[in-house]
């Protein structure tokens, strides 16, 4: 299957690596107590920026600036194990769909009106929960579900997305479904799709 090279971006940027030397830090927290491991960071540690050009990934849609501890070690440290993203979506676009395996989201809308839709897991009695969230308010969406996020206003859409883990990792739902064979997307997609059809269908890629 192919992807865009906006797609693999997008992934690159959303997904938390593993293998980095900040990822070693926090391996090695366990040696430490949390008063110890505090008293390492500088108080302008505890400070996080958005949308750094380093972190961010302009896209169509808008931008992604994503807050980890691969570029912030402090997210890391015992008692905090926590990480972000800063989204702006244009007026009208969509966050594609995708899932965080490893932890739970809320997200705090700083301006705009934005469409919060996530897909329940099956035999669940309702397919889907749907909010609408102001300037203001807080959404939560619970680990592991398949979301996606909708400016709804007409001047654009700012909210910053907050994870309960220092690697929540990120899972594109059309980028990990177009990993498959042909065959088995097209199975996944239903509605009588061929595999031609299913190939044609990752080739547009994501954004």
């Amino acid at each position: 299957m192919t992807f865009t090279t906006a797609t693999v971006a997008a992934a690159a940027l959303l997904l938390a690596a593993a293998a980095t030397p900040a990822a070693a830090i926090v391996r090695s927290f366990n040696d430490l107590s949390a008063n110890t491991i505090r008293s390492g960071f500088s108080p302008a540690d505890f400070k996080m920026p958005t949308f750094v050009p380093a972190n961010t990934l302009s896209l169509p849609i808008g931008q992604v600036s994503q807050g980890t501890v691969d570029n912030y070690p402090a997210l890391g440290m015992r008692d905090i194990q926590m990480s972000y993203v800063a989204v702006k979506l244009n007026a009208g676009a969509t966050l594609p769909a995708h899932t965080h395996p490893r932890a739970a989201e809320m997200d705090y809308v700083v301006y705009g009106v934005v469409k919060n839709s996530i897909v329940e897991e099956f035999g669940s009695a309702r397919p889907s929960i749907n909010t609408i969230l102001h300037a203001g308010e807080v959404g939560i969406i619970p680990e592991g579900l398949v979301h996606a996020q909708t400016c709804m206003g007409s001047e654009g859409c700012l909210f910053i997305a907050m994870f309960n883990s220092a690697d929540p990792g990120t899972s594109l739902s059309q980028s990990s479904i177009c990993a498959l064979a042909p065959m088995q997307v097209a199975t996944s997609l239903g509605n009588g799709k061929s595999p031609a059809e299913a190939e044609k269908f990752c080739m547009g890629g994501v954004f």
